[in-house]
């Protein structure tokens, strides 16, 4: 017999976390001078259109004909890929400014570490905080970065197969000239995890890292071990580490 009762379902709608169904990171600028006053807003729009150009890259495999034949006309979820590519900038003069400089030191980014921490405090991140590399990880801009994002040149190679190799391999190569750092925080706040590797958590990331380093600490993050992106010392024995594609 069917009950009379009325129904008491009550459809929960979770409210959406903070920057969801994006992709990207955020942004700790730590310069502020007048000049960097002027060059920031620039840097960081520059940064976006090589974002955009690298989401379409790999629609143009190979050169030559090659490429031809196995190119990907459709171009919509390359540009769906940057439509949800956010970077959210934080800029605190009094609370970032004095980390400017200190190069590659551990007190520096212990403490920009320290500041993120303390920023997501403030930050809507529902249950994604444990997965989600916007909230493990950040970018850093400082004096140094930000003279080579603005030194990167407007231009870039257009959207279509390469004609020859050596067209391909300077494409492969662009805006490489530039790096962010990138501070992997919940791996710096496990210190067992940096017994047999030396590397400290924090490295340079070029414009063309920023979507793998993001997709990759996602795919990692979907284990249950603590892993780190792939890095390299350069130079050797500098204790300054980059970004590398090559375990990807």
């Amino acid at each position: 017999m069917q009950s009379t009762r009325p129904s008491t379902h009550i459809r929960l709608q979770r409210q959406p976390y903070y920057a969801a169904g994006t992709w990207g990171y955020t942004v700790l600028r730590t310069v502020y001078t007048p000049e960097s006053d002027a060059l920031f807003p620039a840097a960081i729009e520059r940064l976006k259109r090589y974002v955009h150009y690298l989401c379409h890259h790999f629609r143009f495999p190979a050169y030559g004909p090659l490429c031809e034949r196995e190119k990907v006309d459709f171009a919509e979820p390359s540009e769906e890929l940057f439509r949800r590519f956010y970077v959210d900038v934080v800029e605190d003069r009094e609370g970032l400014g004095h980390l400017d400089s200190g190069g590659n030191s551990p007190e520096r980014f212990t403490a920009i570490a320290a500041y993120f921490r303390q920023w997501l405090g403030g930050v809507d991140m529902g249950d994604s905080s444990e997965k989600e590399p916007r909230f493990r990880s950040c970018l850093v801009i400082d004096s140094e970065s930000l003279a080579l994002l603005a030194a990167m040149s407007d231009e870039l190679p257009p959207l279509r197969c390469a004609t020859s190799r050596q067209e391909k391999v300077d494409r492969v190569g662009v805006g490489d000239e530039a790096w962010l750092w990138l501070l992997e925080v919940r791996y710096m706040g496990q210190p067992d995890l940096h017994r047999h590797d030396p590397y400290p958590g924090w490295l340079r990331v070029r414009p063309s890292g920023i979507r793998a380093s993001w997709f990759t600490q996602l795919a990692l993050n979907d284990t249950d071990h603590w892993f780190c992106l792939w890095h390299d010392e350069q130079p050797e024995g500098s204790g300054i580490y980059y970004h590398s594609l090559d375990g990807l």
